[in-house]
């Protein structure tokens, strides 16, 4: 399924001495409707659409993909951190090319020559030069344990994905990487901070024009829609899916959410072949960096063709009830033992079975993605909220926001109030003791709507029994996996004997799939397996080697 640029553009370009071949070879690989947008002696701009743009006395630049609303910016600096954008600015004889602060923008980078290219899809920046291309296997080892590459990693060697609040500054002969702090790093965790101060501020955040939300089971979306319906006279509709976890609370408690606020709900029922159909696009779609999505890909092609603006309530659990951070996290003295604890939580045992691993595989696995998680969260060490901040930058900004980026969007114009600016600070001035275990979050809701706070939520303890059947364990699903891995050389090789055996037993890959670990290593393998198989021909290797 090709993307459609309908309501964010397709940018690329160039910054420091710009090769006109190698410039040409990144246009050749981007999209069709490539225009220039401005170039200097220093930097080039290309997109698909037109690019915000900001003036400020004699500094000029462009910003796209922006995650906040509020007045335009005038610095390359207030792009990234006010409006969480990614952009180019332009300044006499230099230029600057920014990520946002909170490095949720897909902006990847190869440097060839005295310059760095640039794309928000990795693909086209595969091209630029000739020569093999090598599998980054950190970035595997991340995808595996946190669901994501971390850092500045994806799955080629060649291409880094620009880190939250970096730069690249040009000027003739001077090609340097910048960084520099945001503002909501300095809130003060003073207590005084309230949850009725909460629900003002991100109701502040959650008006839009004609509005749609994407309703689950779970508080974020459910805030979202009690603070939206407030704001507006005209009805506002609802859309909830199956999210292919053999229970669908979500279709159930979204229902009476939207029934006690007099929303339209629209349900839509992928399905039962949906994970085989559409797995390959969604892939494809997120960079092959994830192992999420799948689900919500039924509903996003819904999506696509309406006008609204659709809310999306990414990051709220992380920053207002500390996802993935317990007490024992929290109260961690030491820095290094804080975040070994966080990486354990996100990694929920997909290392912890060796014997699914062949020799060795598992545990080097665990070394780098540990080593790479701790050299990217390390810069929070001593934060009050440094957990928070880990989980956001890596799983939430890696993996879980590319549902909103390459699923939702950038076919439809999705709006993520959780992330505004003023969230992010009135959120970290909340104590980190105060929102661990969900009771600072379920005094929001109280405030904001007490019906609809009482209502059950996917945040409640599961119901005991198995789960029902799930589209991503139906044998045609699990065969697609089982054929995916066998394809590819790499992901064969780092698996165990016995599990390359149930590859092609029918019968043991169903047991396999009953394990939500087993699963969990299925899916990541396959989705290295079609990885390897899509660039096969342009690899210089696809086997892992052991460390000694």
């Amino acid at each position: 399924m090709e993307i459609s640029y309908r309501k964010r553009p397709y940018v690329c370009g160039a910054i420091g001495r710009v090769d006109p071949e190698t410039l040409r070879r990144l246009r050749d690989a981007s999209p069709g409707g490539l225009r220039e947008v401005r170039s200097s002696p220093v930097a080039t701009l290309w997109a698909t659409g037109t690019p915000d743009r900001w003036k400020a006395a004699s500094r000029s630049g462009y910003f796209w993909g922006s995650l906040s609303e509020g007045a335009a910016p005038a610095s390359w600096a207030e792009a990234a951190e006010r409006r969480l954008a990614a952009g180019l600015e332009f300044t006499g004889d230099e230029a600057v090319l920014h990520t946002c602060a909170l490095g949720m923008q897909d902006l990847y980078l190869r440097r060839h020559g005295d310059a760095v290219y640039f794309s928000v899809r990795i693909d086209p920046l595969l091209d630029i030069a000739d020569g093999p291309l090598h599998v980054d296997w950190s970035a595997w080892a991340g995808i595996l344990a946190v669901t994501g590459p971390v850092g500045d990693a994806t799955p080629f060697q060649e291409v880094r994905r620009m880190v939250a609040a970096t730069a690249w500054r040009a000027r003739p002969g001077v090609l340097e990487r910048r960084d520099f702090e945001p503002s909501w790093l300095g809130a003060e965790p003073t207590g005084d901070t309230t949850a009725a101060d909460i629900v003002e501020i991100v109701a502040s955040h959650s008006g839009a024009r004609r509005a749609a939300i994407t309703l689950s089971g779970g508080w974020d979306s459910r805030l979202l829609a009690i603070l939206a319906t407030r704001r507006r006279r005209r009805r506002m509709v609802a859309w909830t899916t199956s999210n292919d976890d053999g229970r669908d609370r979500d279709i159930e408690y979204a229902g009476a959410v939207a029934g006690a606020l007099g929303l339209s709900h629209q349900v839509f029922m992928p399905g039962p072949d949906a994970w085989t159909e559409e797995h390959s696009d969604v892939r494809r779609r997120v960079n092959f960096q994830t192992t999420h999505h799948v689900w919500i890909m039924p509903l996003a092609r819904r999506l696509h063709t309406r006008d609204e603006q659709f809310l999306d309530g990414l990051a709220g659990d992380v920053l207002l009830k500390s996802l993935f951070v317990d007490r024992q996290t929290a109260e961690a003295g030491d820095p290094r033992h804080q975040r070994r604890l966080l990486w354990d939580k996100l990694a929920e045992s997909r290392l912890r079975r060796y014997e699914l691993f062949a020799p060795g595989v598992g545990a080097a696995f665990e070394e780098m993605s540990r080593s790479a998680f701790d050299g990217a969260v390390a810069r929070f060490e001593g934060h009050p909220a440094a957990p928070t901040l880990g989980v956001l930058h890596t799983r939430t900004a890696r993996a879980i926001a590319s549902s909103a980026q390459w699923l939702l969007g950038p076919e439809i114009d999705v709006r993520l109030p959780f992330v505004h600016p003023d969230v992010i600070n009135a959120a970290l001035r909340v104590p980190l003791g105060t929102k661990v275990g969900g009771g600072f979050y379920r005094e929001i809701l109280q405030t904001a709507d007490p019906r609809v706070a009482a209502l059950p939520s996917t945040n409640d303890t599961p119901p005991k029994g198995k789960r029902g059947a799930r589209r991503q364990t139906e044998p045609a699903a699990l065969a697609a996996m089982a054929d995916a891995i066998l394809s590819g050389e790499g992901a064969r090789q780092v698996l165990s004997a016995e599990l390359r055996l149930a590859l092609r037993d029918p019968n043991a890959l169903t047991l396999l799939g009953r394990s939500l670990t087993g699963l969990r290593v299925l899916n990541w393998a396959s989705l290295l397996g079609e990885w390897q198989a899509t660039y096969a021909s342009r690899l210089a290797s696809l086997r892992f080697e052991v460390p000694a």
